[in-house]
């Protein structure tokens, strides 16, 4: 099968992988059984195999301008030759809700993911409360549901995927995340280190598999010298600025390394299904906004801050395109492809020059939603008024359909049929049988911490730095 060419614009070298997530984690965890895990390319598919590429925070009002003045070539070729429009989201727009409701086709009361963290009365955050772990999760999220009905999977980063979930097909792999983009600061802490970050990954031994990708990745490595080609160092003396660029540089961290590992999996053996999530343009948009449009503020930004600062968003989208034409390589030709974000992204607290979230998302705008590859004929861009290509819901029942599997009888909505072939719409009727993935599936339990303090970092980095605090309750 052919390989899945895109146009590369950027000449910049752009490192091999990161390691500040995992590095350090999977140190003390490998064995020396780690080398006896392998998988067998495969050569053939049985159906086109599906890469959903989730981009948390991405808005057409910051991608469609890039993908005019051809700085988003990937992402153009995709809408061009398939279908550009929105997603529709749901209240309230936290991470770990929104992309648990997208892996499971249900909204948070059902599957238990109710905040970032355990609430009280009122939706109030517990004081004290643990981030919510997969364990939380009351029904299913789609790897689960493909596996169990016989479909590889390769799933890496998803929110609220720690610990990593037992799967049943010996070729299926997950990468758990536990913080979002907050994961490589706590990775790196030395505890984790020393004794390892438990059900990192499923199987087990991949662990082992992956360390060679995170050893190039400490601190002090390549990834610290490539952000700086991308993004500058911010002088010492902005102390604001400053201290929203580190959180910020560990978000791209972060992804560098999923990116890594991603690559590296899909080289060795692409799934039936294959999820990877990047975080880099919501923390962007909280953190810059102001800087990227700075007219939306009543208040001065400081000219010299914007000359810094004020292409940072649109970078983070130029670096997303990058990675997915990078994605592209490594899948084939006949692969469907899904990118879509949880929710968009504009102006916010613009009477605030203190707030550290200059960009937010309460009011739910729509994410932005990508469909290409057999039976997804070509579109482009939705007009305006007229984007509305689906809601969160709905992505879990069309990723069931597009792996030939039968609707969940007690999970999520209808497919988006209309966005596909008429052949394959009678192929695929409406109204076929359905199962249910829900029977048999374990109880929910309450969260579980990782070693470390990891819970305070989770706090201090998703809630402070990405300025959640200012706005958590109530929505």
């Amino acid at each position: 099968m052919k390989p899945f060419h895109l146009l590369h614009r950027w000449g910049r070298p752009s490192g091999r992988n990161l390691g500040w997530i995992l590095a350090l984690a999977l140190t003390a965890c490998g064995s020396d059984s780690d080398s006896d895990y392998s998988l067998e390319k495969r050569e053939s598919f049985d159906r086109p195999p599906v890469l959903v590429i989730g981009v948390d925070g991405m808005d057409w009002s910051v991608l469609e301008p890039l993908m005019a003045a051809g700085e988003t070539p990937n992402l153009r070729k995709l809408v061009e030759e398939g279908v550009g429009g929105e997603l529709r989201t749901s209240f309230p727009t936290f991470s770990p809700v929104i992309w648990t409701s997208i892996a499971t086709g249900v909204d948070y009361r059902t599957h238990g993911i109710l905040h970032f963290s355990e609430i009280e009365k009122g939706y109030k955050l517990k004081p004290g409360g643990l981030p919510y772990t997969s364990n939380c999760r009351k029904v299913p999220a789609i790897w689960t549901m493909a596996d169990m009905a016989d479909r590889e999977v390769l799933s890496v980063a998803w929110w609220v995927s720690w610990p990593a979930e037992a799967l049943q097909n010996p070729n299926s792999r997950i990468v758990a995340s536990y913080t979002g983009q907050a994961q490589a600061r706590m990775l790196w802490k030395p505890a984790v280190h020393d004794q390892g970050l438990p059900q990192l990954t499923w199987p087990a031994a991949l662990q082992g598999k992956i360390r060679p990708q995170l050893a190039e990745g400490s601190p002090q490595g390549p990834f610290s010298k490539e952000y700086d080609r991308e993004f500058g160092v911010t002088p010492s003396e902005w102390k604001f600025l400053s201290q929203m660029e580190k959180f910020f540089r560990v978000v791209y961290h972060t992804d560098r390394t999923h990116l890594s590992i991603m690559r590296k999996q899909l080289q060795s053996r692409i799934a039936d299904l294959n999820l990877v999530y990047f975080g880099l343009p919501d923390v962007a948009g909280h953190q810059f906004w102001r800087y990227h449009e700075p007219e939306a503020f009543n208040y001065n930004v400081p000219r010299e801050k914007l000359k810094f600062a004020g292409d940072f968003v649109n970078q983070s989208y130029r670096l997303v395109d990058r990675w997915v034409g990078e994605l592209l390589q490594d899948v084939p030709l006949e692969t469907r492809i899904m990118l879509l974000s949880d929710h968009g992204m504009h102006a916010a607290n613009v009477d605030n020059p203190k707030s550290r979230q200059s960009g937010a998302h309460e009011d739910a705008p729509p994410g932005v939603m990508i469909l290409w590859g057999p039976d997804v004929p070509a579109r482009g861009l939705l007009p305006k008024g007229e984007r509305n290509l689906g809601n969160i819901y709905e992505v879990m029942p069309t990723l069931l359909a597009w792996l030939d599997l039968p609707p969940a009888i007690d999970q999520g909505r209808e497919a988006m049929r209309q966005w596909m072939s008429p052949s394959w719409q009678e192929a695929h009727p409406a109204d076929q049988p359905g199962r249910s993935y829900l029977e048999g599936y374990r109880a929910a339990t309450p969260p579980i911490a990782p070693p470390a303090g990891a819970v305070k970092d989770f706090q201090e980095d998703v809630f402070n730095q990405m300025g959640y605090a200012e706005a958590l309750d109530p929505q």
